[in-house]
């Protein structure tokens, strides 16, 4: 009887250290941070004032809200405020995130001018290549663009709208 437990033991004892050897395991910690969300809020908005079309050029309002035209002849003293367009960004401290502002077109409110095209520059606290990094605090995104007006563009009012776009990277 003896030898039966012994041998029973040692068949039981052999499993055990078997199912020991082809079997391990291990451990990780989980972690998840949530950041709060990117906002972007509405400033200003960019105005190229009053322009007369002569020949036609390029008028540029720089993100300091400044106007320069590539025509002389375009330049024309306007009633209304040359001005860039402003916006306040809000993003997590230290996350990345892309800024993105597509081309577009102005078009005559009449329905009669031909649409002008105009592209757009941007300086977020002297970030200027589309990329920049949250603070946590209200972060002042300035658009700037460059209106192409052709020759003898027809007279009336133009107008379209800018939309810009954050997202973390």
């Amino acid at each position: 009887m003896k030898k039966i437990t012994f041998i029973l033991l040692a068949l039981i004892a052999g499993t055990g250290f078997a199912q020991n050897a082809a079997e391990a395991t291990g451990t990780a910690t989980v972690n998840a941070e949530i950041v709060t969300p990117i906002t972007i809020a509405d400033g200003t908005d960019l105005n190229f004032g009053s322009i007369v079309a002569a020949e036609g050029g390029n008028v540029r309002v720089n993100t300091e809200g400044t106007r320069t035209f590539s025509n002389p002849d375009m330049n024309v003293t306007t009633a209304t405020t040359i001005s860039a367009a402003s916006f306040n960004v809000i993003a997590a401290d230290t996350y990345s995130y892309s800024i993105s502002i597509p081309s577009i077109n102005l078009v005559d409110a009449a329905g009669v001018g031909v649409d002008m095209p105009v592209s757009f520059t941007q300086d977020l606290e002297g970030e200027t290549d589309g990329n920049a990094t949250g603070t946590g605090s209200a972060q002042e995104l300035l658009v700037g663009g460059l209106l192409t007006v052709a020759a003898g563009q027809t007279e009336g009012e133009y107008t379209g709208t800018v939309t810009v776009t954050v997202a973390y990277e």
